[in-house]
């Protein structure tokens, strides 16, 4: 560990929040940056700094004493490590202890208002009730809420969307349909945001949602119990639960996210949700709510690994928090060639943790098992029916954890070959199926059942820790540790009959010409996203000026049809660019007074940057614009829109 206080470097107290170490950083490092005559060793000091405390595992460690480096495979085997070795206190000892430490003052029906109300919230929440409701809830609230304002709508130019889309519920090769020319709504309502969709993978909930309405089980128990019940999907309908994309506009009121701030040009993730219905992310645009998205580090992960984030996440989880496995255990799962599987087998290898795994019986056996061995898979088997064969192929091999992605049979003959006190994990139901696991496994042999659900989770644990996640598993990619197989089907090459062959991709039986595979569906990249952005941008801009001069309205002017291979087409043709700022004005004051935003002018002044080269040169790197960005909200330019003018101005686009 280094001897520097970090804390100390970025002037925060150990007891600092994340925004208030993000701030501290942001300070810092404006002041200290070698463009701005800073010193580089200072500098990289402070980044260092941001760094360690503003990673969630690395602050830990740090705060611990403990080496925050070492190798990203060391970290993740010592963090896993720590979590799975440490002794488990039982109930008694934590109330002995919390005895002595003061902490309980009466027991029984002696109980505190306070931990009483606390106790009567936690069963509200059980039962699915926050026990009172917000502003945003009422306003967000789709049936029976206040509506907002149009003050608080942002404007949209007519838009269409290339969508994969279905008009009612059934098997998905069946509903499914693709329509290139989808129309949006013509603005962003309260807390909506338009997003630019980069990727979205093809999974089992996916089809799951399409296949049928959740929200018929809401008429059955537990769920008619509770007020934690699905919400109904009104139809026709974009599916897609999963999801990366680039925000293009925001409505003019949308609240801040756990993970920050949520403006435009930010990369977002659909958060994982139990019970809300699908965004609709299998699409080039999609319009949803704010709330509904978790803001990521722009490229935090290669696209098809954000993706399939959720598999990757999933192969963490059930390894952390089930089996207590340590180094040496047993790990046994089936569908291992897909991409839970896949991240199962490589965290398992970093951990040295031995792993069997099963795939489908067919003729693409052995070139799977050489995939999978590859990857770091101790035993690769054929998935049959047959117990004893399996239980003779696994020879002594006693699994500690069981991962189940099938259910029925299958999950059952998992437990089976489960050691005494062993764990079976089902993560989802192909078969349609829960294990039955026989009175003897349960009560001689205790193997126990759980079921994991990642939106569950994140429901629990709040998208601060699924980001955390997140950034642990980039980690390992970046380091070359953790990687995922799948085909990529651009938009380009959508048709309904690439539709129905990605759909079934990874349930393919395999033969000598085919491979099963997961499917990600690839709308666009990031050059892309920026060029529809500031175009989507002036078109704004034109309609908000169309109505305040009450000239002809957004519905008269031309439709635009974005897709991934070509930019947004605004008012009939494309925005030409503009001459560069540093040739049509002297300085940022001129251009300032140009836009109507001279009451910046003393910010500009202050903070040296009234030359519009130096502009120019900040934009012109990897990510500039949003840099720019950045630095004019520090100044003290809290508008969006004031900060988005300027931007366009400088790189030539007003």
């Amino acid at each position: 560990m280094s001897s520097n206080d970090w804390y100390a470097v970025l002037g925060v107290p150990k007891t600092a929040t994340s925004e208030q170490i993000r701030n501290a950083f942001k300070e810092r490092a404006m002041v200290n940056h070698p463009d701005r005559g800073g010193d580089k060793e200072v500098y990289a000091t402070i980044q260092t700094a941001y760094d360690i405390l503003s990673d969630v595992s690395k602050r830990a460690a740090y705060d611990s004493g403990k080496s925050v480096n070492g190798g990203t495979e060391k970290q993740f085997a010592q963090s896993f490590g720590d979590s799975g070795t440490k002794p488990k206190m039982s109930i008694s000892q934590q109330v002995d202890d919390a005895r002595k430490d003061g902490q309980i003052a009466q027991m029984g029906n002696q109980m505190s208002h306070g931990a009483g109300f606390d106790a009567w919230m936690r069963n509200q929440k059980g039962l699915g009730k926050h026990g009172f409701y917000t502003a945003e809830d009422l306003l967000r609230q789709k049936k029976g809420g206040i509506e907002a304002t149009d003050a608080t709508a942002t404007p949209l130019p007519p838009l269409n969307t290339t969508a994969i889309c279905f008009d009612k519920h059934g098997p998905p090769e069946e509903v499914l349909y693709l329509d290139k020319a989808r129309p949006l709504a013509d603005k962003l309502g309260h807390g909506e945001v338009l997003v630019h969709m980069l990727a979205a993978s093809i999974s089992e909930e996916d089809l799951l949602r399409v296949q049928t309405s959740l929200s018929i089980l809401n008429d059955f128990a537990p769920f008619n119990r509770t007020h934690n019940k699905w919400e109904e999907l009104p139809l026709p309908a974009v599916a897609g639960v999963e999801g990366v994309g680039v925000v293009l506009a925001t409505a003019k009121n949308v609240p801040e996210l756990s993970s920050g701030a949520l403006e435009v040009k930010d990369w977002v993730i659909a958060l994982p949700d139990a019970r809300m219905a699908p965004i609709g992310c299998w699409g080039t645009l999609c319009i949803c709510d704010s709330a509904r998205l978790l803001k990521v580090p722009a490229q935090l992960l290669p696209l098809q690994h954000l993706a399939c984030s959720r598999a990757l996440c999933t192969a963490y989880r059930i390894l952390e928090d089930y089996g207590s496995v340590k180094p040496g255990d047993t790990v046994l799962q089936n569908c291992a060639d897909l991409p839970t599987g896949q991240a199962v087998i490589q965290l398992c290898k970093m951990l040295k943790i031995r792993t069997i795994n099963l795939v489908p019986d067919d003729a693409g056996f052995e070139r799977t098992r050489d995939l999978l061995m590859e990857l770091g898979g101790t035993l690769v088997l054929r998935d049959t029916a047959n117990v004893s064969t399996f239980l003779k192929a696994i020879g002594n091999e006693m699994p500690r954890l069981a991962i189940d992605a099938l259910g029925g049979e299958a999950g059952k003959r998992l437990a089976i070959a489960l050691r005494p006190g062993g764990t079976l994990v089902v993560h989802s139901l192909a078969h349609g199926q829960v294990p039955q696991l026989s009175p003897s496994l349960i009560m001689y042999q205790q193997i126990s059942m759980h079921g994991f659900n990642l939106p569950q989770w994140v429901a629990d644990n709040g998208g601060e820790a699924y980001l955390a996640m997140l950034e642990s598993i980039a980690e390992l990619v970046q380091a070359e540790k953790l990687n995922v197989f799948t085909r990529t089907l651009s938009v380009d090459q959508l048709t309904q009959q690439s539709l129905l062959k990605a759909i079934g991709s990874h349930k393919l039986v395999q033969d000598g010409a085919t491979f099963r595979e997961r499917t990600v569906l690839q709308f666009g990249d990031e050059a892309s996203a920026n060029e529809m952005y500031f175009e989507l941008q002036a078109a704004i801009r034109k309609i908000t000026a169309a109505y305040d001069d009450s000239v002809p309205s957004a519905k008269e002017m031309a439709p635009v049809a974005p897709t991934a291979s070509s930019a947004m087409r605004a008012t009939g043709g494309v925005v030409a660019s503009k001459p560069r700022a540093s040739e049509r004005w002297a300085d940022s004051t001129e251009m300032l007074k140009e836009l109507n935003l001279e009451q910046y002018t003393t910010q500009f002044e202050e903070e040296e940057m009234t030359s519009l080269e130096l502009l120019e040169e900040i934009v012109s790197r990897g990510d500039g614009e949003k840099e720019l960005m950045d630095a004019l909200k520090e100044m003290g330019i809290k508008k969006m829109g004031h900060r988005q003018a300027i931007v366009g101005a400088v790189v030539g686009k007003l």
